[in-house]
């Protein structure tokens, strides 16, 4: 009798045991989960929205703790935390265009994003939700972030009379000029400054480049540094309109302010 009530012991430890390595193993799940959020979600639908404009998607950037992305007709950003599987977003802030379409959509996705307060990802399948309710759903872009191996540049520019600037970007390398007629300087990146360069170029509608109107026009007039921006992909260049050095389209200002970082560093 004393030796069946061993057994019954042991078998009761053993499989609390199992139970708690499976409540460990799942725990241990989820945290992975959480640190994988990071990259472009496209939006595939989001609650009480069926039609949904193309390219709308959210950008999240892990080691800023920002998310961007695009809403139906502005861009928008803000920052998030996480902890555990909980998620917090902060106040959005967005550009101010005006659209024909989507407006709506628009804004009753940054009103839902607002509302989010835990997500889940599986399968690449992000799911933000509130409370029990799934909010928005949206698929991890594998393939609009340019591969390391694709052959690409970025050219930034600007110039008056009495000053003169050049930042050309070629896959893992920035070159720098500072003044006409001197000598480049170039810098190799780091794996993180080439993959966050990457990122900025994706989620750019490489086609719509020239024909982002910029704010202002001061160097037609006043002298003010005369700015452009080409992106070379595979072959095939893409240009925006001449703008104000320092006042670019709000669709590039991410973008040309880390090239100043990068440049930065030189």
């Amino acid at each position: 009798m004393k030796f069946i009530t061993i057994l019954l012991t042991v078998f009761v430890l053993e499989s609390c045991g199992n139970t708690k390595a499976a409540t460990n193993l799942q725990n241990n799940k989820e945290a992975k989960q959480t640190e994988t959020l990071s990259g472009k979600y496209m939006i595939s639908s989001f609650i009480d929205n069926t039609e949904l404009p193309e390219n709308i998607h959210l950008n999240f950037d892990a080691t800023t703790n920002r998310v961007s992305g695009f809403a139906g007709c502005n861009n928008f950003s803000t920052s998030y935390s996480t902890e555990g599987n909980t998620i917090k977003f902060g106040t959005f802030m967005s550009t101010k265009m005006m659209c024909k379409r989507f407006m709506d959509v628009e804004q009753n996705l940054l009103k839902t994003l607002e509302k989010a307060t835990s997500f889940s990802v599986e399968n690449n399948v992000l799911t933000l939700k509130n409370g029990k309710e799934d909010l928005v759903f949206a698929a991890k872009n594998t393939t609009s972030k340019i591969a390391q191996g694709d052959d690409y540049s970025i050219t930034y520019s600007s110039s008056t009379r009495g000053s003169f600037l050049k930042i050309e970007i070629k896959n893992d390398s920035i070159i720098s000029q500072k003044q006409r007629g001197s000598a480049p300087e170039t810098r190799k990146f780091s794996t993180k400054e080439t993959t966050d360069i990457f990122n900025k170029v994706a989620i750019l509608n490489l086609e719509e480049l020239e024909n982002l109107e910029p704010p202002s026009s001061a160097h037609q007039f006043d002298g003010a540094a005369a700015a452009s921006l080409t992106i070379t992909k595979n072959g095939k260049t893409y240009s925006t309109k001449t703008f104000d050095a320092g006042k670019p389209n709000a669709k590039i200002e991410d973008l040309i302010n880390t090239i100043f970082s990068l440049n930065e560093k030189q």
